[in-house]
């Protein structure tokens, strides 16, 4: 907190004078570690006493300790996020429809009832072995997820109840006994929630991603699970970790700002590939606007007859970036850009980010972020310098009213910041879904961030439910780079009228 009291509760028509200035700066999560002045301030709305941080605000002891060896964070806490890697988590794919998230690692008997494949009496979901894909367009990076039972053991009957043959489904079959063809079944989160104090905390459909905390062992039949970073676990055979579809990331235009984890170099390709002469074709880093970014494999071409005609030449990896002149010419229906080495870029092999005019009221060197819809780039500037580019995927558009997840243009400034939160949902097209700690959150508008997505690698195209989907190596570098600063070992952070957050333009061209 700002001061050592609560703050107001959101629209309360409380009259108190000591608490109405007061506001939520951030929060730590469970095992975080921050310095403190160890003197508490006990108040009567703290018994426990306030502990003032050394980087600013102040923390109720009544939800922390001074011992570091205290049972809650040595058997409780997850580990600390990793702040130099490209996610701060490892996550999994649940592979199964009605999978128990469970509170703690269930007996027998309660694995028997909540898993009803397990006894063999009714129909085994979908097995094991099926390959599962995460839907993305044709030519793309696809997360696809194969798993197999132990030697020796049966994948619908890991505990060893001698399962039988299924029986035929019926009227009565759960909903997640039933076959959705590949699809997702038509319920809603509510319904997925467990009862209350039950061993289990919710069940999941298939392709709800889990962070991932560590691996456990029951004692005594030695079976495997997941514990996830909220302290719950599931089996581990019906969970597969989620690789890094792309190392893909934009360019610094500038030096890059100090305390920023590298990224230096061409982007890498997520989808490789050589070139048509064989290696692939390596281009100077560019350091100005305009810049292009090839998507799939993109060419280099050169201009015959007079400029009359265009002809393809070496082919370049996905994602690498390429410093334009700003010429631009027009060749049978197509449009082709000038690179700084001489060579042409046509338009339909990628997207280009250009120079935008920075906000009339920005202050002197301000930073902010321009987002453009129509090119799905996204730039970093500081006052009229651009300093980052890259491209990103926003909310994909359709005529289809339920189906329209387009993303609001307008000005705005980051709200508030998350190493990790949990991102879920009922759309009425598609049907849940839930990604436990999507990972680098900035939010700027309502419930629209800027975050890394981890699930899929369309970069540079519309994706998103309307949010600015960044590639992880892009969203953490981005997160370093906003304000408010995140204080090192807090969770998250709140911008205030002290600290207000970077300024995000989002606009449609």
């Amino acid at each position: 907190m700002s001061d050592m009291e609560w703050p107001l509760p959101e629209g309360s028509r409380i009259k108190d004078p000591a608490r109405e200035k007061v506001v939520r700066i951030g929060y730590l999560r469970k095992g975080s570690k921050v310095p403190v002045i160890p003197e508490a301030h006990r108040k009567s709305n703290c018994t426990d006493g306030w502990y003032e941080l050394v980087q600013g605000g102040f923390v109720c002891g009544r939800y922390a300790t001074l011992e570091l060896n205290h049972p809650t964070i040595r058997l409780q806490a997850p580990h600390m996020p990793y702040m130099n890697a490209p996610l701060p988590y490892e996550y999994g794919y649940n592979l199964t429809h009605g999978m128990p998230l469970y509170r703690n690692i269930p007996s027998r008997e309660e694995r028997l009832e909540y898993e009803p494949w397990l006894s063999g009496r009714k129909p085994a979901p979908r097995p094991l072995q099926e390959t599962a894909t995460v839907d993305l367009d044709a030519g793309v990076a696809r997360s696809i997820f194969a798993t197999a039972a132990p030697p020796g053991v049966n994948p619908n009957d890991p505990l060893g109840m001698g399962a039988g043959p299924a029986s035929d489904v019926d009227a009565s079959t759960p909903w997640y006994m039933q076959s959705f063809d590949g699809g997702k079944p038509q319920i809603t989160l509510d319904e997925l929630r467990g009862e209350e104090g039950g061993p289990v905390v919710r069940r999941m459909v298939r392709g709800f991603f889990l962070a991932l905390d560590k691996q456990e062992e029951h004692p005594e039949n030695h079976s495997k699970w997941w514990k996830t970073t909220g302290g719950n676990v599931v089996p581990f055979e019906r969970v597969v970790v989620q690789r890094l579809l792309t190392d893909f990331h934009g360019v610094w235009l500038q030096d890059m700002p100090p305390g920023i984890p590298t990224i230096s170099g061409n982007p890498p390709n997520g989808d490789a590939g050589a070139g048509e002469a064989g290696a692939p074709q390596i281009v100077p880093l560019p350091t100005k606007l305009p810049v292009g970014f090839m998507l799939w494999r993109g060419h280099k071409w050169t201009l015959a007859e007079g400029n009359k005609r265009a002809v393809r030449g070496e082919a370049l990896p996905r994602f690498t970036a390429v410093g334009l002149t700003g010429k631009s010419v027009s060749l049978g229906g197509f449009g082709y850009w000038e690179t700084e080495e001489g060579w042409w870029m046509r338009n339909a092999d990628g997207q280009i980010a250009r120079a935008t005019t920075p906000p009339k009221d920005l202050a002197p060197n301000e930073k902010w972020i321009d987002v453009n819809l129509k090119t799905q780039t996204v730039v970093l500037y500081q006052g009229a310098q651009p300093v980052y580019v890259t491209v990103a995927s926003t909310g994909k558009k359709d005529p289809i009213k339920e189906k329209n997840h387009e993303t609001k243009p307008g000005s705005f400034r980051i709200r508030e910041k998350h190493i990790a939160s949990t991102m879920d949902g009922d759309v009425a097209s598609d049907g849940p879904y839930s990604i436990e700690d999507v990972p680098w959150i900035m939010y700027f508008n309502g419930s629209i961030a800027l975050h890394g997505a981890f699930w899929h690698s369309n970069f540079g195209r519309e994706r998103s439910h309307g949010c600015v989907n960044l590639s992880p190596l892009d969203a953490r570098a981005i997160f370093q780079w906003t304000d408010p600063p995140l204080p090192e070992g807090w969770h998250g952070v709140m911008s205030t009228q002290e600290r207000p957050g970077t300024r995000v333009v989002v606009r449609e061209e």
